[in-house]
């Protein structure tokens, strides 16, 4: 229901989200607090902010000069959208980056994205999809009654959408962090071959510690890949430069 709603409302607020990106804009810094409710495309000078239990969506051709920040409670979802430094959720309700709905192009993230505890239940889950991360990702505390989240995997209802386009996984520029996320993880994909070739999938070292139901699946890992006291925990298909070894093995 959530996918139709917001196809629907994108036709109503393309007019309304072009004169609401105008309002909230300082002058002085460029630092602008999302709309709630916002749906369309938003041009940011510097730094976006979704605040508490706001909701904030942003279509292709969106662009934020700085950073984001999203506040507790809040719901962001982007696709073909640019960032210029780095993404942080604290309790955020929704994270989705590369939502093929907002957008077919890739999203990009120039600095760091960081996210934790997230709180949320809607039945879509979180995802990152089709998304180039110049820095590093960590995923940390995620709540047991969150939906569960897929990192490049084509599960049907996230990143399986961006199928039609052979660059629906994702591309992490530095270190990968999973650590102690009660809901489930399914991470997967992250090869050239479906990254677009924008990169090796995980250009550094990937972590998964202390995690819940977590499926690791065809990634390309240059550096270590490491994983401990994740149950249950399934990896098959990765490949790295070293110490791969634990990240295709099971653990119940």
């Amino acid at each position: 229901m959530k996918r139709i709603l917001l196809l629907a409302a994108s036709a109503v607020l393309a007019t309304a989200g072009a004169l609401a990106a105008a309002g909230p804009a300082s002058a002085d810094s460029g630092d602008v607090t999302c709309p709630n409710g916002f749906l369309g495309v938003l041009i940011v000078p510097h730094d976006l902010t979704v605040p508490p239990d706001g909701s904030c969506g942003l279509t292709q051709g969106s662009t934020i000069g700085h950073d984001v920040t999203v506040d507790q409670g809040g719901a962001f979802f982007i696709g073909g959208t640019t960032i210029g430094h780095d993404l942080t959720a604290n309790g955020a309700k929704l994270i989705e980056l590369g939502d093929v709905n907002n957008g077919s192009t890739d999203t990009t993230i120039g600095g760091n994205v960081t996210i934790n505890g997230t709180i949320g239940t809607l039945p879509f889950g979180q995802f990152i999809c089709q998304t180039r991360i110049v820095g590093n990702l960590s995923i940390t505390g995620t709540k047991a009654t969150s939906s569960g989240w897929d990192i490049g995997a084509p599960e049907p209802a996230n990143c399986g959408r961006n199928t039609l386009h052979s660059n629906f996984a994702d591309t992490i520029g530095g270190d990968a962090t999973f650590s102690n996320n009660a809901s489930s993880l399914d991470i997967g994909f992250n090869t050239p071959a479906f990254n677009g070739g924008t990169g090796p999938g995980f250009g550094h070292d990937l972590t998964l510690n202390g995690n819940t139901n977590t499926t690791l699946d065809r990634n390309n890992i240059v550096h270590n890949c490491t994983q401990s006291n994740n149950h249950p925990f399934t990896g098959t298909g990765n490949t790295a430069g070293s110490s791969v070894d634990a990240c295709n093995s099971s653990n119940p």
